[in-house]
């Protein structure tokens, strides 16, 4: 059974077993209940009561929270159908921005990646610096980030859906300094990151087992806006592999890909298990040196999601219904729509793409 709470990332950064998530996200969740139909045709929350009775069924949420379990429970569900109260705080734990900044590291000291991007074209795509964003400790530690960096981004250690993300740019305003310190308060940190200008966003997607396993499930290609996603382009794994080869190295999707799979092996296989989508991007730095032709950058760690995704969706969608929907390589594309009349808050539709490949 399929459940689409979209509005876990939201339950995970409050930590309130109680939390009343916004009536937007709540919205969000029941406008497209059936979205998860597309996961694998399966229907969206089945009768939870008979759910409860059937000793083989399994609940596949979009994300696992303390807020779900506790909905769940309280509608009937047993105790041995959730996560544990450990696995919950490893979910947490996890879901930190440190994460990626710690898988980011792993991957830019690899002696493989430094010498794919020492002996590749200047032409194409360098391998971001993992110093291109920091764990931020105390308001005064963001400020000489700022100062080295004019134009950056601040990010609160957990959030998603282009939530708790700040723009700044020179220093810091009363409201963004106050921001930082509760954060770091809260959490012991905030992320600030260099400010970059992505050119093509997409996603490695992966799913950990139960026995320490890590199975890579493919590629997903979207694109966002304010750090919200917006929509996915339907392709098989091999087009949107083509797409991103385009920006790199030769070799250097391949060894990323295997990079990550071992990472996830090493620091969140056996503590989660369920699907993972690392997003990156290609991009240039919009606030480089003027009159300067720079190289574009690839950060293959951007955001390490441990939920299902946008990306899974759409990657579920070309694969298992590409001829029911007449579905051509980039032809048409998945995305979220607002306030279209007759169809409620929120709606989700394939159409004709009008990205341009």
């Amino acid at each position: 059974m399929y459940i689409f709470n979209p509005e876990h990332d939201l339950c995970i950064a409050n930590g309130d077993i109680h939390f009343v998530p916004p009536e937007s996200a709540l919205a969000f969740g029941r406008d497209c209940a059936s979205l998860v139909r597309l996961m694998e045709g399966l229907d969206a929350e089945a009768d939870l009561a008979k759910e409860a009775e059937s000793p083989a069924g399994k609940i596949l949420p979009w994300g696992w929270n303390s807020v779900l379990c506790d909905r769940l429970r309280k509608q009937g569900i047993p105790q041995s159908k959730l996560p544990s109260e450990e696995q919950l705080r490893s979910i947490v734990e996890l879901s930190h921005r440190k994460l990626a900044h710690t898988a980011l590291e792993y991957l830019c000291e690899n002696p493989s990646m430094a010498e794919i991007d020492e002996n590749s074209d200047n032409q194409l795509a360098a391998l971001i610096g993992h110093d291109y964003r920091i764990a931020a400790d105390s308001q005064e530690q963001v400020e000489l980030f700022l100062k080295k960096n004019p134009h950056i981004v601040l990010k609160a250690p957990l959030s998603g859906s282009g939530k708790g993300i700040r723009f700044v740019s020179e220093e810091l305003s009363h409201s963004d300094a106050g921001w930082c310190r509760n954060l770091v308060a809260k959490h012991g940190y905030v992320v600030a990151e260099k400010r970059m200008l992505p050119l093509l966003e997409f996603a490695m997607l992966y799913k950990t087992d139960g026995c320490g396993g890590v199975t890579f499930c493919g590629y997903s290609l979207f694109w966002s806006e304010n750090g919200a996603y917006r929509g996915n382009v339907l392709a098989s794994n091999d087009f949107i592999k083509g797409k991103i080869e385009e920006y790199l190295p030769s070799g250097m999707v391949e060894r990323v890909e295997k990079l990550l799979e071992e990472f996830l092996k090493t620091n969140v296989a056996g503590k989660y298990e369920g699907f993972v989508g690392v997003d990156q991007f290609i991009c240039r730095d919009p606030y480089g040196l003027s009159g300067a032709v720079e190289r574009l950058l690839y950060n293959p760690v951007v955001e390490i999601n441990l939920r299902m995704t946008m990306g899974l969706v759409a990657r579920n969608i070309y694969d298992n219904f590409a001829p029911e929907f007449g579905l051509q390589q980039g032809s048409h594309i998945f995305e979220i729509c607002r306030n279209i009349p007759e169809k409620g808050r929120y709606s989700y539709r394939i159409a004709k793409t009008f990205v341009h490949l």
